[in-house]
């Protein structure tokens, strides 16, 4: 049997690592190999109200929905300036309006792949932070960001990453964690 020579190796190695590499850059662009997926009229009415909503108070014009099984249990739009808020995102409105809704034990204990979330614009980094956190992960979103945008949030996420610090002895939130009722370490 002949053996695979060094350079075939070496060769499929470093094509390897380059489709890694390449995903690891892109995957914010996977939904771009699928077809657009339409939604209802309804659904599509019910962003545009919220999203209408948003202008009132000078928002950036964005309105977001919370489904389970088909049925709306968060609305949300944008109202950072109406707020002076500055996590007053659509999503994360909706999100917190689905749990005003179904209280929050009950929204935690929902069957996750069960949850949509629609957007009349793609979400942004603090956005998809708490989507990940809720392990909502059934996005859909009418406008997506420019690519150049991507380029943008893809090079301030390193930054973010190569700049974070550990400081401070880990005691000081080992303790406050025990004074939390469902914490697991504590008797």
């Amino acid at each position: 049997m002949k053996k695979p020579s060094l350079l075939k190796v070496s060769l499929t190695a470093n094509v390897l690592l380059l489709f890694c590499f390449l995903f690891l850059i892109f995957q914010t662009q996977i939904f771009r190999l699928f077809f657009v997926q339409e939604i209802s009229p309804a659904i599509e009415k019910e962003l545009a109200q919220l999203g209408g909503m948003a202008l009132l108070s000078e928002d950036v014009p964005v309105g977001a929905l919370v489904v389970y099984q088909n049925k709306i249990i968060g609305r949300g739009f944008n109202t950072v300036y109406r707020d002076e808020n500055i996590s007053g995102h659509a999503e994360i409105n909706a999100i917190n309006d689905a749990i005003q809704n179904t209280g929050l034990e009950n929204f935690l204990g929902l069957d996750k792949s069960q949850i949509v979330v629609y957007s009349t614009f793609e979400p942004c980094e603090m956005c998809k932070g708490t989507l990940n956190h809720y392990r909502i992960s059934n996005i859909k979103f009418v406008k997506d960001k420019t690519f150049l945008r991507w380029i943008k949030n893809y090079w301030a996420d390193l930054h973010y990453e190569s700049s974070k610090r550990q400081a401070g002895n880990e005691s000081l939130q080992d303790s406050l964690f025990m004074l939390h009722p469902a914490y697991p370490g504590r008797e």
